[in-house]
């Protein structure tokens, strides 16, 4: 933790507060055997850390490339949602599913963790409505629309020659499906043109679960001030990504740099791992090791770095749209202090130290998306 003035102050604030992070992948080393009970070493997300960082409410987000083909896409999602399920069935003692804020909040007066299911990727539904409602019988409390490839009926914010405007006609059914079902539509990855569809037609608050602030870090994968203002114009949130590449351009300055020096050796992996994340990961580890030795030499990126996008949004619309949405497990390179989630009451200590007040303070910890949670899902 962070040592400063009031460091214990700080931590019995955090410790009060409701802490929900509104994205991590650990669904992806879950289906891979990993003992969610354990302290782990390799990861950022687990019981014994969750517990230390004082996180209340953790959504974990169950993830499809969008190149999945469709006649596998629900078994594959339910594969996910069952190691999930197995994880916590062996630790009902610590954390239990929730389906509705009144659920997630006697959880966690229980002294327990709060699992909330998500879907990253719309995909995930293959283009048919009933496995929609089929993830929602399941516990499936939130939908990220797209990812870093458009779907069928889904822009990406990554692509470059969009095939249509946005959404389908089949893309809007999916939004109007998920207001009635009371399933939360997440807007992070997807295209501006998205956005602005959804938000014309949603019934109820939209979220942008792990996105930044396009105005300090141009990156499409960023909120324009724009965009920012319409989801709190809906009643939204934004949960702060902590990917060094959305929070800074000095970030992707340095390791666009190195990735250039190294892309025979990039390509090489891509091509043998193609849609294997882990093998691709791990083929290249010395590579995001010397991106790390440089990135923090310069000290690029930090709890600061992630601070200014929090402060940026909250000068823009105000304390009640912005939360945490850490992509812990899923991203490469976090900020120092930000390294797992036991490092969490630190963005609390940074909060206090730029005058936050306490009611501030806990909306954007957790109370902002515990009100969205209880407006969409009951």
């Amino acid at each position: 933790m962070i040592e400063c003035d009031g460091a214990r102050d700080a931590l019995k604030l955090h410790r009060d507060a409701l802490v929900a992070d509104l994205h991590c992948d650990t669904v992806l080393r879950m289906k891979k055997g990993f003992d969610f009970s354990a302290r782990d070493t390799s990861g950022q997300v687990d019981i014994p850390r969750l517990r230390e960082g004082g996180v209340d409410l953790q959504v974990f987000a169950c993830w499809l490339p969008t190149s999945t083909p469709k006649e596998d896409c629900r078994a594959k999602t339910d594969e996910m949602i069952d190691s999930l399920e197995y994880q916590v069935d062996r630790n009902l003692d610590k954390v239990a599913i929730c389906k509705t804020s009144a659920e997630a909040e006697s959880i966690i007066a229980g002294g327990r963790i709060a699992a909330f299911i998500g879907i990253e990727n719309g995909v995930a539904i293959a283009n048919d409505l009933d496995n929609l409602e089929h993830y929602y019988r399941r516990g499936v409390k939130y939908m990220t629309l797209t990812h870093t490839q458009s779907s069928d009926w889904c822009i990406s914010s990554a692509d470059t020659a969009p095939a249509f405007d946005g959404l389908t006609d089949f893309g809007l059914e999916v939004v109007r499906k998920m207001n009635q079902l009371g399933i939360i539509v997440d807007v992070s990855h997807a295209s501006p043109s998205v956005v602005r569809k959804v938000l014309e037609i949603s019934t109820g608050p939209v979220i942008a679960s792990h996105s930044c602030a396009y105005g300090i870090c141009p990156h499409d994968r960023n909120l324009t001030d724009e965009q920012i203002r319409s989801i709190s114009k809906n009643g939204g949130v934004i949960g702060i990504n902590f990917f060094g590449g959305y929070l800074s351009k000095r970030w992707n300055d340095v390791t666009d740099s190195i990735t250039a020096a190294h892309k025979a050796e990039i390509d090489s992996v891509e091509a043998l791992f193609r849609d294997d994340y882990g093998k691709k990961h791990q083929a290249l580890s010395w590579l995001f090791d010397e991106m790390h030795r440089k990135l923090d030499e310069e000290d690029v990126v930090n709890v600061r770095t992630v601070v200014d996008h929090i402060d940026y949004m909250v000068k823009l619309v105000g304390p009640d749209h912005v939360g945490l949405g850490s992509d812990f497990d899923g991203v490469f390179s976090l900020p120092r202090g930000l390294r797992d989630c036991s490092m969490m009451p630190n963005i609390t200590i940074e909060l206090i130290r730029r005058g936050y007040s306490e009611s501030d303070i806990k909306k954007i910890l957790g109370g902002n998306f515990m009100r969205v949670f209880k407006q969409v899902c009951g």
